[in-house]
């Protein structure tokens, strides 16, 4: 059986500072077009879609055709059709931080309900007009101006605010106690190069992995990968620092592979950890005239 090749035209991306808009005609769903699994997303579907978590095989429930819905970040999510003989297709506009207020205060305090769900069907009229005004906005040639897409976020974060306010807002009633998140911290910090695994980690905190994560999210704003990761680049440039050659810091910190350690530091530094080593060694040692 040939493999599927999907049109170029049956999927467009759109992006605008953080923001990423992704329309999609029809499924199946290229890599290109699948929700981020860091964003929130908003969503609203051609037809009727179930939303899965855990690698497609825990079903959250359904965003019917016409609903707007956001999808929580962290979980994964997958979309898959609701009836098998009809397909569908998405506008998405996926979000990450910094968020301006009150979008930030929704987003780190969102209601119990949608967090037990992992997303939220949004029952607000002027919040799908929002949405339909501002991806005409993002689709234009032109591109948007910073001040719309500050406006737009502004926005959105009050009618969220407004949504919210109407859910249970009351939190989990088990939370990362400062002693418990210390001894999780601690343990990753101790295992930085090794593949921290989620469930390992859930289950020295006594709570489920998906839980964990949430609660982990709750305490510390990013998720465990995140955090890993951004340690993980903060411990390369000590390493770097002291002399250790790039290609042996990827292997001790645990990189996949030299290029993949290479990308996230120049990501999070906006210089190659080759650079930034001469550039250490350089103030260590100045040339002597």
């Amino acid at each position: 059986m040939d493999s599927f090749i999907p049109d170029p035209h049956d999927c467009q991306v759109f992006s605008s500072g953080s923001l990423r808009l992704v329309v999609l005609k029809k499924d199946p769903i290229p890599p290109k077009a699948l929700p981020s699994k860091d964003a929130w997303t908003l969503i609203l579907p051609t037809s009727s879609v179930r939303v899965c978590t855990g690698d497609g095989d825990r079903e959250e429930g359904i965003i019917r055709r016409g609903d707007l819905a956001l999808l929580l970040p962290g979980f994964g999510h997958t979309l898959k059709r609701h009836q098998p003989q009809q397909g569908f297709g998405f506008t998405a506009l996926e979000l990450e931080g910094p968020f301006p207020e009150p979008l930030l205060s929704t987003f780190q305090s969102p209601p119990k309900k949608w967090q037990e769900h992992t997303f939220a069907v949004l029952r607000s009229q002027s919040l799908k007009q929002l949405f339909h005004i501002f991806m005409s906005e993002l689709m234009n040639p032109d591109g948007v101006q910073l001040m719309t897409r500050e406006l737009f976020q502004i926005l959105l974060g009050a009618e969220l605010g407004r949504l919210s306010e109407k859910e249970d807002r009351s939190r989990f009633p088990y939370r990362l106690n400062h002693s418990t998140l210390q001894i999780v911290l601690d343990h990753m910090e101790a295992q930085i190069g090794q593949q921290n695994s989620v469930p390992e980690l859930a289950n020295m905190a006594k709570c489920t992995p998906d839980h964990f994560i949430r609660l982990f999210r709750e305490a510390t704003g990013t998720t465990p990968h995140q955090y890993l990761i951004e340690r993980r680049l903060q411990r390369a440039v000590t390493l770097l620092a002291n002399g250790e050659r790039p290609s042996d810091v990827a292997k001790i910190l645990g990189f996949y592979d030299a290029s993949a350690f290479t990308r996230a530091f120049k990501h999070r530094f906006e210089v190659p950890p080759s650079v930034y080593a001469k550039e250490s060694y350089d103030r260590q040692f100045p040339k002597k005239d």
